[in-house]
């Protein structure tokens, strides 16, 4: 089974881009509209693997909120957040636990790539025994 990544943008045309670039290096995808989509679509209990890599758009306290529940519930997902710079402190202080990295638009792909590549080891890691 191949890694997955997790996609969550609300940019119909980032969600296609990225997805071709990922899928084309053997990544398997699943993408969503929003954090709350997303939310629904991983409702069980079952761990998840692979990386949350996530759009964060407005980092409002509900969105963050829900991101931090997923994180505390899914605890073998490193997340890895894509925003605006001007979002990126108030990213760093809603995750004191699960945040993987963050990435400030525009989006430079090569080091994007090799950290969605260290996230899914540590994903691995995690779910070690």
């Amino acid at each position: 089974m191949s890694a997955k990544v997790w996609l969550v943008d609300n940019e119909l045309s980032v969600r296609e881009s990225l997805g071709f670039v990922l899928k084309a290096i053997e990544y398997e995808v699943a993408d969503f509209a929003d954090i709350a989509s997303f939310a629904v679509a991983v409702h069980s209990d079952e761990p998840l693997r692979g990386c949350l890599l996530v759009d964060v758009q407005t980092a409002d306290a509900e969105e963050l909120n829900v991101m931090v529940s997923l994180a505390a519930r899914h605890t073998l997902l490193p997340i890895v957040i894509m925003t605006d710079q001007d979002k990126v402190e108030a990213c760093r202080q809603a995750f004191s636990h699960g945040l993987f990295a963050i990435f400030t638009k525009p989006l430079e792909i090569e080091p994007l790539l090799e950290t969605l590549h260290q996230a899914m080891q540590e994903s691995e890691k995690r779910a070690q025994p």
